[in-house]
């Protein structure tokens, strides 16, 4: 069984696929055990990819050497099938942005010809990205981009107020409350760690 609470979102989606790299593509779904066909419209060509009760649409446009992959947006259920395209992406030098929604934070991935361009984790109160320039934070409340040694301060004042924090909780003796602080701490600790190596 296969995990029902995969929801991952293709935007502005843009491959150009040789016939090979589509037989590829067809030859690994059908090795998962899709079913696989063809629906054509006036412009469009569309393959349908069946699993169980899911029914997945790819519409591509014709050229006479490839097929190009192209939508403005595509909802896939399917871990498999939602991998195995992002892996198109990459390997046939596509352009999209992929949102995959987990159940913790929630990732957007944007590729340019095929290299990720940049990577952002949604978590809460706080957006942080990654890019091959490094590593930013954007808080939602300005929804403005620090640098990495302004993120590294705060994060500082982050870290003594949690201390603060914590040390009130030992007073109390809130076992609940220590806990709490001491995930909190840890967590903002490691993402400290990230931030030192852009400085």
């Amino acid at each position: 069984m296969r995990d029902s609470f995969v929801e991952v979102e293709f935007s502005d989606v843009y491959i150009e696929l040789s016939k090979p790299a589509l037989h590829q593509f067809i030859k690994r779904m059908m090795s998962q055990h899709y079913s696989l066909f063809w629906r054509y419209d006036a412009k469009t060509i569309y393959l349908m990819i069946e699993l169980e009760d899911s029914v997945h649409e790819l519409p591509f446009i014709r050229n006479t050497e490839f097929l190009t992959l192209s939508a403005d947006s595509l909802h896939v259920y399917d871990d498999v099938l939602a991998s195995s395209l992002e892996k198109l992406l990459q390997h046939e030098k596509g352009n999209g942005i992929v949102k995959r929604s987990t159940e913790g934070p929630l990732y957007i991935t944007s590729y340019q010809s095929g290299d990720i361009e940049s990577m952002i984790e949604i978590d809460g109160s706080e957006k942080v990205m990654m890019n091959r320039n490094g590593s930013m934070i954007q808080y939602k409340d300005d929804g403005k981009s620090l640098e990495p040694r302004t993120i590294y301060n705060m994060m500082n004042l982050e870290i003594d107020y949690v201390l603060m924090e914590l040390h009130e909780a030992l007073i109390d003796a809130d076992e609940w409350l220590i806990d709490s602080h001491k995930k909190k701490l840890k967590k903002l600790l490691t993402r400290r760690e990230q931030v030192e190596q852009l400085l």
